[in-house]
């Protein structure tokens, strides 16, 4: 029964992964792979990003740009996978793509705009290049307000 619970639980925790892993891959254009986790030297536990020739990186080695990325990639994976057992609760961020570049401000842009179609999905932004980018998406899951 100790068994059954222990793979339960790795199974729960392994799957938020997965989808953050995906997330972190395309809001990164491909600079990481996926995610994982590790251990440092002093054996507590971490999670490290994969780039594409297998290296790994730890936080303390990511810009902050890509650092939002993972806490951003982390909390979208944690809505999609509860959406696989509850209802629907909205998404609301507000300037969440400052330390984004543009290409990696797009690719962040189509996540919550594939998000949306599942998800209620609210971005709030003063930025006008964001709503731009946002507007040129021509998604129908798109709608920009101006306030």
């Amino acid at each position: 029964k100790n068994r059954a619970r222990t793979t339960n639980v790795h199974y729960l925790q392994k799957m938020p992964l997965q989808i953050a892993s995906r997330y972190f891959a395309d809001m990164t254009l491909g600079s990481f792979v996926g995610l994982r986790t590790d251990v440092d030297d002093n054996d507590n536990p971490i999670l490290v990003g994969l780039r594409p020739d297998d290296s790994r990186a730890t936080v303390d080695g990511m810009s902050s740009g890509t650092c939002d990325q993972l806490y951003l990639a982390l909390r979208l994976a944690t809505l999609e996978w509860r959406l696989e057992i509850s209802e629907p609760m909205p998404f609301i961020v507000d300037d969440i793509l400052i330390n984004f570049d543009d290409e990696r401000s797009r690719a962040t842009l189509m996540a919550l705009a594939q998000l949306s179609e599942r998800n209620q999905v609210l971005l709030f932004t003063h930025h006008g290049q964001i709503v731009t980018t946002a507007r040129e998406l021509k998604t129908p899951s798109v709608h920009v307000h101006e306030l």
